[in-house]
């Protein structure tokens, strides 16, 4: 096996896992891509005998000293991995407002090792992965993990996540209104269960439902602003640009097939198998 693929996750877990990337390189170019912020928690696992993530700031130059084993958590900034060839790397894709830690605002633009998140679990479960002999056992592994480990979010919370992928354009007061809870209250059960604020939280969406635009071919960025209700076409340029460190155009150019990803060099094809 070489390459990157995509897994769905078991239906038991598709409303809390968007999919599982997976890469077993034996040769081929270094990965190296840009993850742009979708408001939510990624886990990346190093399971080769390497134990070294290649991980930097948005600015792709300043490396971040990170574990072989960490999750990186919702956050308003982008970041760059590398996998260098002949490296087996696992990654989890959380949904957003999935509450699989005690304290979601403590990983605010962080990254945090499995072991701080999980305590001695956490330690164990890389140790378990990295004996795994298959790329289904290890998946398997994780989502026997991950399944007792999510809770249930506040009723009020669900509602807001549904009606901001549904209106892209909403804006906090709708929020406040909708859940008819004080804004501190709904700020605090934001920073809890999303691990960013509201306002925070609404601006990355509202980034994400411009991407999948210009993935349908949008061309033009002031059609996107009237769409997603930006004050005008500069207003979301600005903002498109302080999340992705690029214009829309650059990112119609580089987009790839791993969903909010840009690709920084040759990419080879992904194979999505369940």
């Amino acid at each position: 096996m070489s390459g990157p693929q995509l897994f769905r996750p078991s239906p038991a877990l598709a409303s809390h896992v968007d999919f599982f990337g997976y890469w077993d390189r034996d040769g081929g170019p270094t990965h190296r891509s840009r993850a742009l912020p979708r408001g939510a928690a990624t886990v990346i696992i190093d399971l080769s005998p390497r134990q070294q993530v290649d991980f930097y700031a948005a600015d792709g130059t300043t490396r971040l000293d990170v574990p072989p084993a960490f999750i990186a958590g919702a956050g308003s900034i982008s970041y760059v991995t590398q996998i260098a060839t002949a490296q087996t790397v696992l990654t989890i894709h959380f949904r957003p407002g999935v509450i699989f830690a005690a304290e979601l605002s403590e990983l605010e633009n962080r990254c945090v090792g499995l072991a701080d998140v999980w305590g001695a679990a956490g330690a164990e479960l890389h140790d378990r992965l990295l004996d795994a002999s298959s790329v289904a056992s290890r998946i398997a592994l994780m989502e026997q993990f991950l399944l007792p480990r999510i809770r249930p979010r506040h009723a009020g919370m669900s509602a807001v996540l549904d009606a901001a992928e549904r209106d892209p354009s909403m804006r906090v007061a709708q929020a406040v209104a909708l859940t008819g809870l004080s804004p501190k209250r709904l700020i605090g059960l934001f920073r809890t269960e999303v691990g960013l604020t509201p306002k925070a939280y609404l601006r990355v969406r509202r980034l994400q439902a411009s991407l999948r635009l210009l993935d349908r071919g949008a061309t033009s960025g002031a059609d996107v602003a009237a769409t997603l209700g930006y004050f005008d076409q500069a207003h979301f340029a600005r903002e498109f640009r302080e999340f992705t460190a690029m214009t829309p155009t650059q990112y119609a150019h580089r987009r790839m097939w791993l969903p909010s990803h840009v690709g920084l060099g040759h990419q080879p094809e992904r194979t999505v198998l369940r």
